[in-house]
């Protein structure tokens, strides 16, 4: 009897085992991810999930949504850091340029941005064409003297940089508009073209989140950069408001910068296979999301816990199966040249004293490159 125990015994440890291993080879592997709650931010990891492709790559997916660039950086380059993965704007994308300290890299290429804008409150820009849009001298004329409120660490703070460039291009450094403001990591190598008092544009810096109220209150803001989905409650609740400059509508191919997924460096080199798979789930989810754009605007909502028809497929471009293959067919091709041209951009941000990662290092572009020989 003792005999027949013994076997059993030994019999339900084996069992024990193989199952159990198995167990852990199937086990999902944790990822913390920083998502935004806007069109681009939060769209490719929603198709995704919805699609099934995080679980089919053997991902859990722990999101965060963050409220800014700035914060998700901090959490992701912190020693302890809470992010491992993550969505970015043009705004942050020094980070992955910064060789000092926790540093990141950029994995995946996402979406071309169109969320920035520039609004007013009717009768503070001049349609001297009448043309029913602004043009460059229009936008010149309309923010001279005037005071931008933006938050200056995001996106639309570089953007609205980018903006003056256009709007000065052509003019004498002595007729140039020239930004002031208080936050000094924002004019980080900026050098004003002159002093002339008319020509100051004052930059305040503002949570984009505080726009819409701040568009609302009489006597409060009348001219804002911001993103979305600030940009679209602005637009949706105040009728007073108009669009003066949008990224289509008033920037160059070259100036419309990428958003990109990026990740932190000791994590790449530590799960190089999840980092792969992660990259592999993204690439797959932008397929479906290119074909089916208005049910990822619905399943980027529900995962941001947005109301429903709060986002605006219009705010972003997104690139299709024909465009990533396109776009990263040699080193030479569009999608180096948007990333790299952001790269360019963000140099000057980085941190006086910092090393400065060359491109190759800052761009680790193995990710996708073999996401797009997988032939999906």
């Amino acid at each position: 009897m003792k005999k027949a125990v013994l076997v059993l015994f030994i019999v339900s440890c084996c069992f024990a085992s193989v199952f159990g291993e198995g167990k852990k080879e199937n086990a999902l592997k944790d990822v913390r991810v920083g998502i935004h709650a806007n069109e681009g931010g939060a769209s490719l990891a929603a198709a995704a999930k919805e699609q099934g492709l995080f679980a089919k790559y053997g991902i859990n997916p722990i999101f965060t949504i963050v409220e800014s660039g700035p914060i998700e950086m901090t959490a992701m380059r912190a020693d302890k850091r809470t992010l491992d993965v993550g969505y970015i704007g043009a705004g942050v994308a020094w980070n992955p340029i910064d060789g000092a300290g926790n540093s990141i890299s950029f994995i995946f290429l996402d979406t071309l941005s169109n969320a920035e804008m520039l609004l007013a409150k009717k009768g503070i820009f001049a349609d001297a064409n009448n043309n029913k849009r602004y043009d460059n001298d229009e936008i010149f004329a309309g923010l001279k003297g005037k005071t931008v409120y933006i938050e200056v660490g995001t996106t639309p703070g570089g953007w609205f940089k980018n903006l003056l460039e256009l709007v000065n291009a052509g003019k004498p450094d002595a007729e140039k508009l020239w930004i002031s403001c208080e936050t000094s990591s924002y004019l980080s190598g900026y050098i004003e073209p002159n002093t002339k008092p008319g020509n100051k544009v004052v930059v305040v810096n503002t949570l984009n989140a505080n726009l819409p109220a701040g568009m609302a209150s009489k006597g409060g803001m009348e001219v804002v950069a911001g993103f979305a989905p600030a940009t679209s409650v602005i637009k949706r609740d105040n009728q007073s408001v108009e669009i003066v400059a949008t990224t289509s509508g008033n920037f160059p191919a070259e100036k419309i910068f990428p958003n990109t997924w990026v990740a932190s460096d000791k994590w790449i080199s530590e799960n190089s296979e999840v980092v792969q798979k992660f990259v592999m789930a993204l690439y797959e989810a932008a397929l479906w999301r290119a074909n089916n754009i208005d049910a990822t605007m619905r399943a980027a909502e529900k995962l941001s816990q947005k109301p429903l028809n709060s986002f605006d497929p219009m705010y972003q471009v997104f690139p299709s199966k024909s465009d990533y293959e396109s776009w990263f067919s040699d080193k030479s091709s569009l999608g180096y040249k948007y990333i790299e041209a952001l790269y360019l951009a963000k140099i000057p941000n980085v941190p006086k004293g910092n090393q400065v990662k060359p491109f190759n290092m800052a761009f680790k572009d193995t990710f996708i490159l073999t996401a797009l020989k997988s032939g999906k």
